[in-house]
Parts: structure tokens; C-alpha cells; sequence
């Protein structure tokens, strides 16, 4: 496939990926040294740490749900937002946080060849961890 030539493009691919479990697919979008928040308070670093996450959340075989979606650009950098939630909780290992909606935020960053790829990935947007109450 060829790469992301538009911020917006880059993040619907990865939508695209998530919903069909394609790892692959998704790993490509991330920049080698990208961070993304695994869960609130949890960060995998570069890309093998973030193949491995994605492997395991595709093994869960949990649907999501995109909403609204929101772009902002500046120059070589974009910001996407967009509102998602989980369909069958009950395969999650960890409790989610109480909210029908969460919010996704990614930044990309334009690439010497003129490519978007993902420098931080943050679906869990201002979410802090369940405390266990």
C-alpha cells in the first residue's frame, strides 16, 4: 500500500486497521520511535513495543465504534480527535473508564518524503485510570 500522503488519510487507515484487526496494516502507520498509551497511565515506546500491544488487543477481539472526527493541522504537524467507544466490554482484562464515549488523540507528523505517520497515539485522551472504587 502506499503511504499516507494526508494526515487524514493516515488516521482513517488506522480506523480502517483497528476494525479489521490488521496488524500490519496499522504498525505501518507509526513513526519507528512513536508513543502510544496502551491504557491510562500506560506507555509502549517504538515500534516492536507497539506491534506487540496491537497483537494482543487484536487477540481480544474487541469492536470499537469511531464517532465524530476532528482535524488540525499546522504546517507538518496534525492533531486528530475523535470520539469511539468499545462494543463488548466484557473481553477487556482491565476495567475501562466510566464514559460511553472515550477520546482518540493522535498526532502525525509529515515526513521527510512528504508521508503521515503517527508520533503519538492516545486513545484514551484525558482518561485517568480507574481507581478500583
Amino acid at each position: 500500500m502506499p503511504p499516507a500522503m494526508t494526515p487524514r488519510s493516515a488516521a482513517d487507515r488506522l480506523i480502517a486497521a483497528l476494525y479489521d484487526r490488521n496488524l500490519e496494516a496499522a504498525v505501518a502507520l507509526y513513526e519507528e520511535d512513536a508513543t502510544l498509551v496502551c491504557y491510562p497511565g500506560m506507555v509502549v515506546k517504538g515500534i516492536s513495543d507497539i506491534r506487540n500491544f496491537l497483537k494482543n488487543l487484536f487477540s481480544l477481539n474487541v469492536d470499537v465504534q469511531y464517532e465524530t472526527r476532528v482535524f488540525t493541522d499546522a504546517g507538518d504537524l496534525a492533531l486528530f480527535a475523535a470520539k469511539w467507544k468499545i462494543l463488548n466490554m466484557v473481553r477487556m482484562p482491565l476495567p475501562i473508564p466510566d464514559a460511553s464515549y472515550l477520546v482518540h488523540l493522535i498526532v502525525l507528523r509529515k515526513q521527510p518524503d512528504g508521508a503521515w505517520l503517527i508520533a503519538i497515539d492516545n486513545p484514551w485522551g484525558p482518561e485517568r485510570a480507574p481507581t478500583g472504587k
